[in-house]
């Protein structure tokens, strides 16, 4: 019996001694802060680019067109602009295209188109306005084309490729040779060898043009081209023959006959005939008419 408390007591001095230090343990460590973990804070609007775009109308000037869109510093926009472009001459039907940082509509920057070929480019932010040009970089082939005039000749060229102004350096090439409003045949062949504008492997347009063979009733006329060291180009024969001749054939450079030469041409006015000694041309309005050989006015 004795044994079993002496067991106890044993146990329970023990476990008191354990509490015992347990609780000075407790006593003597310092107090441990809170950990606070930060909250995030809300997200800012994100900022992104909006775009508009603005055709420009008859009558509109670049200075109007930036006070509607909110831009001032007009002066240093054109100023930072000139070595390119002035813009001061924009012209109707072109469009400006406007970018705008969201959601506070800040003006970021703005383009104009000054050609198929050539984008200038203005951006507003940063201070001082910075312009640039952005300018499409073909690559160039040799190629050739052959058409023949069955109806037009605006038909017949346009359906092989060339553009309004290709047929204008066609009618220059051989404006001492053919007038093509009045002595183009049915028939007539035209076999040119120019350069052509690629883009990404796709053909694009023509560009130089270095020979041209019209075949036009029953006569052959053969253009090579020769760049002089100025840049200003000449055209000659297969036989080293100038192509210019004293007179053009035709004061205009493509245009309609709106009333040929006629001996017996009935009077629009009159009712009765009477001879037109001469050839009328319509054109369209601005149209410049030629001289068609030099000369001296005396008076």
């Amino acid at each position: 019996m004795l044994r079993i408390r002496l067991i106890f007591a044993s146990v329970f001095a023990f476990c008191l001694v354990l509490l015992t230090v347990s609780v000075a343990s407790r006593a003597s460590a310092p107090n441990t802060p809170e950990v606070l973990v930060p909250t995030a804070p809300p997200p800012e609007p994100v900022a992104f680019i909006s775009s508009e775009s603005h055709t420009i109308e008859s009558g509109e000037t670049f200075g109007v067109i930036m006070q509607s869109y909110g831009i001032s510093g007009v002066g240093s926009i054109l100023e930072a602009a000139e070595p390119f472009f002035n813009l001061a001459r924009i012209r109707a039907g072109k469009e400006l295209q406007f970018n705008f940082f969201e959601p506070d509509h800040q003006a970021h920057s703005f383009s104009y188109p000054i050609d198929e070929d050539r984008t200038l480019r203005v951006l507003l932010t940063g201070g001082s306005p910075r312009a640039s040009m952005d300018e499409v970089q073909y690559t160039t082939a040799l190629t050739s084309r052959t058409f023949q005039v069955n109806n037009t000749l605006w038909e017949a060229a346009t359906a092989e490729g060339l553009r309004s102004g290709d047929i204008a350096r066609l009618a220059r090439i051989f404006q001492w040779d053919v007038d093509f409003t009045r002595e183009l045949r049915q028939g007539a062949k035209f076999t040119l060898v120019a350069d052509q504008l690629e883009l990404r492997g796709q053909p694009v347009r023509l560009s130089d043009i270095h020979a041209v063979r019209l075949e036009n009733n029953g006569r052959t006329y053969t253009s090579i081209r020769h760049t002089l060291s100025n840049g200003d180009e000449n055209w000659y024969a297969p036989d080293g023959t100038a192509s210019k001749r004293p007179f053009l054939r035709s004061p205009l450079e493509y245009s309609r006959v709106t009333s040929s030469f006629n001996p017996n041409r009935r009077h629009p006015i009159l009712d009765r005939n009477r001879p037109h000694n001469g050839t009328d041309y319509g054109s369209p309005r601005g149209t410049p008419v030629r001289a068609v050989g030099d000369g001296v006015i005396n008076y």
